[in-house]
């Protein structure tokens, strides 16, 4: 079982841990998962997202080799920019997805633990006479979430960084004491947020001083588990739940990963058709359910007999007080105010269709 380096300084906080990614023992909660998410969306909250993937490309053709493979733009990017991306099949679906930041010299790429071993084997097969090096900083490096609408005043209260006016994806390198932090615009949870990436050595300290100097804000530390209720919410998709290798970035509504000016990618015919020439079949949607229990993954929705659907994510939601879900819907069902039905395990349910997200900050 994996670990990160926040293991022992989390144990100490008293947390409770499980696997909740494959091969990872991570905090579920510190106090209590409601509390939890409301301290991210009235004050701050504080996350070890030290198990993510990242990695790191250096070399003189890092960003044409990234460019025409995965399908956002890369060569467009300056040094402190970054987007969001994805990596595709040649059918046009979803292996993973991934966060872009340009640095000085060189392109960090990061995604979630439960893909992290296939992006690096996905991007390293292309690399034949490109000036590129991979390296996987996974093991050496850590990374601490900082989200909620008093993050920004966190950050200059204990480090003296001024992020308000960063724009999403894009970074800032900040020296603190002897180590080198990268403070990076992230939108984790629907709220003003920034992740910061650092040497896994200096995890510990960054974390004590990050919950120290958040007292005054109420910052609180913050498990998995709100995590999840708090990217529900937000309508932000997840891979191995909204997407997946069956998925292409299109149905999910993930025109913000796409580059449609950049040219050929892997993929990208099929994208491009579906885009211009066609529309997909399936979308993905939010449901509001007359139910207080939230369905499982899967469970499927229908109109009448006919199916039309899956659930792909369902919480009881802290925020609004209700059972919503995340699923895909056939494309005739996808408008706002359509009702369907949920088959769940205490059988059907009824439900209403809504445009993501659920809450806007």
């Amino acid at each position: 079982m994996k670990r990160t380096p926040l293991y022992q300084t989390h144990r100490a906080l008293g947390a409770t841990f499980a696997e909740v990614c494959e091969g990872w023992e991570l905090v579920t909660h510190f106090t209590g998962p409601q509390q939890e998410h409301h301290a991210v969306r009235k004050a701050v909250g504080v996350l070890d997202l030290s198990h993510r993937g990242r990695l790191r490309f250096t070399g003189e053709d890092r960003a044409k080799y990234l460019h025409r493979i995965i399908s956002n733009d890369v060569e467009g990017l300056n040094v402190g920019e970054g987007n969001y991306a994805t990596i595709l099949t040649n059918r046009g679906k979803i292996i993973t997805d991934m966060w872009i930041h340009v640095f000085e010299d060189a392109i960090g790429v990061e995604t979630n633990a439960e893909t992290a071993v296939t992006l690096y084997r996905e991007l390293d097969k292309y690399l034949i006479a490109d000036d590129v090096t991979i390296e996987d900083l996974t093991d050496e490096t850590g990374a601490i979430g900082v989200h909620g609408p008093k993050s920004a005043d966190l950050l200059q209260d204990a480090f003296g960084l001024d992020v308000g006016g960063l724009p999403e994806h894009h970074s800032v390198l900040h020296q603190i004491g002897e180590q080198s932090v990268a403070c990076i615009r992230a939108n984790e949870t629907g709220e003003i947020g920034y992740n910061l990436h650092t040497a896994s050595t200096s995890m510990e300290w960054l974390w004590d001083t990050i919950l120290t100097k958040g007292r005054a804000l109420d910052a609180q530390p913050v498990g998995m588990t709100a995590l999840h209720s708090l990217r529900i919410e937000a309508g932000i998709p997840r891979y191995g739940a909204e997407l997946a290798d069956s998925i292409i970035p299109l149905e999910a509504e993930l025109e913000c990963a796409i580059s449609f000016e950049k040219g050929c990618y892997i993929g990208q015919e099929i994208v491009a058709r579906m885009k211009f020439r066609g529309h997909p079949n399936r979308l993905l949607r939010g449901l509001a359910l007359d139910h207080d229990t939230p369905p499982q993954r899967g469970d499927l929705i229908f109109d009448g007999e006919k199916e039309i659907g899956w659930i792909t994510s369902a919480i009881q939601s802290p925020t609004l007080g209700k059972t919503i879900a995340m699923g895909y819907v056939r494309t005739a069902f996808t408008d706002s105010g359509s009702r369907v039905e949920v088959e769940t395990a205490d059988g059907r349910v009824n439900a209403t269709v809504a445009l993501l997200p659920f809450y806007k900050s």
